[in-house]
Formats: structure tokens, sequence, C-alpha cells
């Protein structure tokens, strides 16, 4: 899903959420859940192709940004956490390729896999989270820190287990 501001006349500006359906992006769902929870009719609503994204179509939701009022911070949010989500798995599954990880490499499949969310979780805090030369978002962690939290959850995992 892509966030566009666009100026709208004076001191007003329109929000034009935007969805690939031929590739749809993880938080896609969730922004949806959100709407309809908090009743947020789009103003329009249809498909077209849109500029860089030639021969696809896309869906295209159009509110007032002050009928979204503070409820685009939250979709932002919402993007925000599935993004981080995405890179510190990518990051904890990087560190298991490099064989730092070597006991989350080892577990079956569902305790490596619980294992990862709570690692996740307990990694999503900002200092795991910098810039990269592009000046995109992208995660960093300590591979020491990672090794100790990595058998501190398996350790739980397994205590739960038993």
């Amino acid at each position: 899903m892509y966030i566009t501001v666009e100026p709208a006349g004076l001191m007003m500006h329109t929000v034009k959420l935007v969805f690939d359906p031929s590739d749809p992006a993880s938080e896609d769902q969730q922004v949806r859940d959100y709407l309809s929870e908090h009743e947020l009719e789009p103003r329009y609503h249809w498909f077209a192709e849109i500029e860089g994204l030639e021969g696809r179509e896309c869906e295209i939701m159009q509110f007032g940004g002050c009928y979204l009022g503070r409820n685009l911070q939250n979709i932002g949010l919402i993007q925000r956490q599935v993004v981080e989500e995405e890179l510190l798995t990518a990051e904890i599954q990087r560190h298991v390729d490099a064989g730092n990880l070597p006991d989350l490499a080892n577990a079956a499949e569902p305790r490596r896999q619980d294992a990862i969310a709570a690692l996740v979780e307990e990694f999503r805090v900002e200092e795991s989270f910098g810039q990269d030369e592009a000046g995109e978002l992208q995660a960093t962690l300590d591979a020491t820190a990672l090794r100790d939290a990595t058998a501190r959850t398996l350790a739980r995992a397994g205590a739960t287990q038993e």
C-alpha cells in the first residue's frame, strides 16, 4: 500500500491509499480492517493504473485529510510496524544464515517460528533501527545480544513445552 498526500486547496489536503492487488503488501489487510473498524469510508474509490505501476490496475481510495485526521497517523503506524517486523525477521534470518544462531537454525519449525516472533518483539526498539546509505530504514542487530536473547527465548520455549 502506498499513501500519497496532496494539497487540495486552502489549508486542506487529499489522502490517497493505493493498493496493488497484483502485489499486496503485508499491511494491506490490517489497514482495510482499521478503516472498517473505524467506519472510515473513502470519498472516492476507483481502480486505475498509476504512475510507476503501468500495466497494473490499482485500487485507490481517496479521503479528505481532515476526515481521516489522526487516523492517518495510525495507518502510518500499522505500515511502520509491518515494515519493522519484516526488517527484523530478515536481520534475524541473516544471522541464522551466517551461522551466528545455530540453536535457532536447528530448532524444529514451530519452535523456531515462535522464537523468531518473540525475538522480533524483543528487538522492536528504536536502537534496533537506523538508515542505510540510501536513507531507507534498516534493522541492525548485535550478534552477541541476539545470540543471548535467542538462548533465553529458546530456553523459555523449551520449559513451556515440557
